[in-house]
């Protein structure tokens, strides 16, 4: 998994790229809590970017530990959880999602706002879904959310946002032979200083076709495996491919 940030970027994602992931965390809480064993409360949080889904877990009362791949966004995680770490209920790691390894075993796993897309091929996704199943205690849940092909199809755009604090330039594409989105994502922020700084990202996502995932989480060892739609987790769906963005639910 290729994929890292620079500084200037990670600052950007810390305070404009949180709505998704405040959006679905209590419904993560919900569906786990309503079905996880009695008392467990523990979350590996995977591409845990920012550390905003992991505050709501430990605001709640779990203890979190978080992986991702890029340095800068892990540091906003620490001080956006700075409590938690203090109090060793948080820690964060750089670690590559398709290839990591934890000490302990998890009730719950989460991969959110299309992490894994960002894994270049199915071998890669396999490799992360096996990392996953080692870290899972039994009748653990892994929750996780892809950018489908229909999703991926609306990347075709560009668009500008320009606040106090930021401008943002997204040009995105999806190339339909390769079935792979590329976005180049520009801009500047502002700092504490007043002074502006640039970044300039591009990142690619690899879509797959739905059935292909939930094979390959069958055959990592997961016992079952349902897709759903990102504002309801608890119900499965009959056509997960005509939506641009699907949760799939995976059970140990």
């Amino acid at each position: 998994m290729e994929t890292s940030y620079s500084a200037p970027f990670a600052q950007a994602y810390n305070q404009r790229w949180t709505g998704f992931v405040t959006m679905v965390g209590p419904k993560l809480r919900a569906l786990y809590e309503a079905t996880c064993p009695q008392g467990e409360r523990s979350v590996l949080d995977v591409c845990c970017g920012t550390g905003q889904l992991a505050l709501q877990f430990l605001q709640a009362g779990y203890v979190i530990a978080g992986i991702d791949n890029s340095e800068p966004m892990l540091a906003h995680a620490r001080i956006n959880c700075a409590s938690f770490v203090s109090s060793g209920e948080a820690s964060f790691t750089l670690s590559d999602a398709s290839s990591f390894s934890m000490s302990t075993r998890f009730g719950l796993a989460v991969a959110t706002f299309d992490a894994l897309n960002h894994l270049a091929g199915i071998d890669e996704l396999l490799s992360c879904f096996a990392c996953v199943h080692r870290c899972l205690l039994p009748g653990g849940l892994f929750a996780f959310d892809v950018n489908t092909l229909a999703g991926l199809r609306r990347w075709n755009n560009i668009t500008v946002e320009d606040a106090l604090d930021a401008m943002v330039i997204n040009r995105g594409m999806y190339d339909e032979e390769r079935r792979q989105g590329r976005i180049r994502i520009s801009g500047f922020v502002r700092q504490d200083s007043g002074a502006w700084l640039r970044f300039d990202e591009t990142f690619v996502e690899n879509v797959w076709p739905i059935r292909d995932i939930a094979s390959a989480l069958l055959e990592t060892g997961f016992s079952a495996v349902y897709q759903a739609r990102p504002t309801d987790l608890a119900t499965p769906i009959a056509d997960p491919e005509s939506e641009p963005r699907v949760f799939f639910i995976a059970r140990v």
